[in-house]
């Protein structure tokens, strides 16, 4: 598995539990749709988005 997928299973599993808890916590209720969205947008930004930056910082730095 390369790092790419790593780093973007990590992150939705992290968005997600984050979701679960700040639900139940602060709304006493899980939202499923919220957690559902996160953990997709979580899996998407890491996986596409923060490596894309990340190269393009890089390259500014030589």
């Amino acid at each position: 598995m390369n790092k790419r997928t790593k780093d973007g299973i990590i992150a939705a599993l992290v968005f997600a539990i984050v979701a679960i808890l700040f639900g139940y916590f602060i709304y006493g209720r899980i939202e499923w749709s919220t957690v559902i969205g996160l953990t997709i947008g979580g899996f998407i930004s890491w996986y596409f988005i923060f490596p894309n930056i990340e190269k393009l910082g890089r390259r500014d730095k030589s």
